[in-house]
């Protein structure tokens, strides 16, 4: 008895295929619009019919989104098994992108739905760079937070202690305060820390941890790892920090953004990309007093819509600029891509295009300047608060980077991203 135990114990375990349950029968999802590879934009209207196989348990409930959170709950309607709803595609970023279907029926795989989304940029203000009592400034999170968004009208907020100074407690209580004030379409923020170092500062961007390493070069790798945004911080000239800015190819997997505030900070931008770090300009204000975003520069940032999932994706993008005018909209782009992009198609020509939009009509533009590999090769004198300039200019063979820079009659001035592209 006991050997024929262990034979059918044996039978069982190695041939499952003798005592498999049969198949449970599965609901198929048919999507009546859109249909897929469309491209859309702004609010649709989602309608799909669920079919039965024979004996399957129909939903009572159906939920859909964008690829994640937030779900809308679906509706069922008068037509048979069509279920409806309606998705807001600027809730997510602009690109590729997939309606998700779940029900209270289980099905035998993720039901995707691939599209193609398009919406129209918008310009959010953000100040990335800032401090409390939790390290060297003053007050706590919560005042940071309310301050930011309630006196001097940020669109995005990031906190960044120094890191060495934080308690866990102290963070947990960074993190919690960050939370409680995101609210999409109003006011999006991030945990952040300062990674601070001899050789150089740098803000890490919803870090898993507060455990870094204190070398350069594996600080980078363990940020690239953790597929975290950073940003260098306060780079002078450029000729010391982060041993001369010497480009690290794992470090550019995670590095995109670089304060650039002043024209000696231009010196150092401009170095980098010369070394050949892809990196979009931020305008954070660093400020240890209880002004936070009050000081002296904002970034700007184009998204779709204001949420963490778009301002991220845009600021590792680097579609972003600095500014010194905390109301002036700059936007740059090249043979139609925005800044921050890189032109995969080789190309002998390239059409430019600036568009600036200052609500104060006394902020006139005084000057454009067009940079190519960090020497500037066209220049205009608007003499307006709203400009749109184009201009076209020969690529030369090689890799180039453009990016430009404004100048406005109080002397206040604006970098954007660059766009990189390689000529025939």
């Amino acid at each position: 008895m006991t050997i024929l135990l262990v034979f059918v114990f044996e039978l069982c375990l190695f041939c499952p295929s003798a005592v498999a349950a049969k198949p449970r029968p599965d609901i198929k999802v048919k999507f009546i619009e859109p249909q897929a590879s469309n491209t859309v934009s702004g609010v649709i209207h989602v309608r799909l019919k669920f079919e039965p196989e024979p004996g399957a348990v129909m939903p009572k409930q159906a939920m859909a989104s964008l690829g994640g959170a937030p779900w809308v709950r679906m509706t069922k309607t008068s037509s048979g098994n069509e279920w409806a709803a309606s998705l807001d595609t600027s809730t997510v970023p602009n690109g590729p992108g997939a309606i998700m279907v779940v029900s209270d029926q289980r099905f035998r795989h993720r039901v995707r739905h691939v599209i193609t989304i398009t919406n129209e940029l918008k310009c959010f203000f953000s100040d990335l760079h800032s401090h409390t009592s939790y390290s060297d400034g003053v007050l706590t999170p919560q005042a940071a937070h309310d301050y930011a968004r309630d006196v001097s009208k940020l669109d995005v907020f990031a906190l960044t202690d120094h890191l060495q100074s934080l308690t866990e407690e102290e963070w947990s209580d960074i993190c919690e305060q960050a939370d409680k004030a995101n609210r999409d379409g109003a006011f999006t923020t991030f945990r952040g820390v300062e990674w601070t170092k001899q050789v150089g500062h740098a803000c890490v961007y919803n870090p898993p941890t507060l455990v870094w390493p204190d070398d350069l070069e594996k600080f980078y790798k363990a940020a690239a790892t953790a597929k975290v945004l950073v940003k260098f911080n306060h780079p002078g000239d450029g000729t010391v920090a982060f041993k001369g800015l010497a480009y690290s190819a794992i470090g550019d997997q995670a590095v995109e953004l670089m304060e650039v505030r002043s024209p000696v900070e231009e010196l150092a931008y401009i170095r980098a990309l010369d070394q050949g770090w892809r990196l979009g300009p931020d305008g954070s204000d660093d400020t240890h007093q209880a002004n936070w975003g009050g000081r002296r520069a904002w970034s700007g940032i184009w998204a779709p819509a204001l949420s963490r999932i778009n301002i991220m994706e845009a600021l590792k993008s680097r579609r972003c600029f600095s500014t010194q005018d905390k109301n002036c909209r700059l936007l740059f782009t090249a043979n139609g891509a925005v800044m921050g992009s890189e032109i995969k198609q080789p190309a002998s020509l390239l059409n430019v295009e600036v568009t600036v939009e200052d609500p104060d009509a006394n902020d006139r533009v005084e000057k454009i300047e067009l940079f190519q590999n960090g020497k500037v090769i066209e220049t205009a004198n608007p003499q307006q608060s709203r400009v749109r300039w184009a201009k076209q200019v020969q690529v030369g063979p090689g890799s180039h980077y453009y990016f430009v820079k404004i100048t406005q009659a109080d002397t206040n001035s604006a970098w954007s991203s660059p766009v990189w592209v390689r000529g025939n």
